[in-house]
């Protein structure tokens, strides 16, 4: 059974680990690039790797993992009225990353559309290998970008992260 002393440092290592992400979200519109993405998410994961006992990091994938999960679900249920939503963002995502971007993000992008897709675009994490992760990143950024005006505050506020934009 988990102690309060175990509860703590998984909810502190959840509050870094969101940390991270929201820089990546942030990053990749300000830079208009797919790097920041891979690249929090890959420092990420090698810290997780480090601080594992085992030092395999699964821990921290998946926690990585159902944190831009449940942060896409959220953005869903906000945009809930709005059926062009997925469209949109991969079309930023297009626009701002390139053809080959969109591609990636489009086999995580049925998180966005509805409830049953989070559990769907699992099947693609071997497909897309290292970029499984930076793609759920990148439809953040889409999100945020067509429908927030690139204001990551929005998406911080949505998901109930802090974020200081300066």
């Amino acid at each position: 059974m988990a102690t309060r002393s175990d509860q703590h440092n998984v909810e502190e290592m959840a509050a870094q680990l969101a940390d991270r992400l929201i820089s990546a979200v942030a990053e990749t519109l300000a830079q208009r690039s797919p790097e920041p993405g891979r690249e929090r998410v890959s420092a990420t994961l090698a810290i997780g790797r480090a601080a594992e006992p085992e030092g395999d990091g699964r821990t921290t994938r998946l926690m990585v993992t159902l944190i831009l999960i449940r942060w896409l679900s959220v953005a869903r249920a906000k945009l809930d009225d709005e059926p062009d939503r997925v469209e949109r963002a991969l079309g930023w995502v297009e626009e701002a990353l390139g053809k080959r971007y969109r591609a990636r993000a489009r086999y995580t992008a049925p998180v966005l559309q509805s409830e049953e897709g989070a559990t769907e675009i699992l099947q693609y994490r071997d497909a897309l290998g290292d970029d499984f992760l930076p793609s759920l990143v990148w439809l953040l950024a889409g999100v945020v970008a067509a429908d927030a005006e690139g204001d990551v505050g929005w998406l911080a506020a949505l998901v109930g992260v802090d974020y200081d934009a300066s």
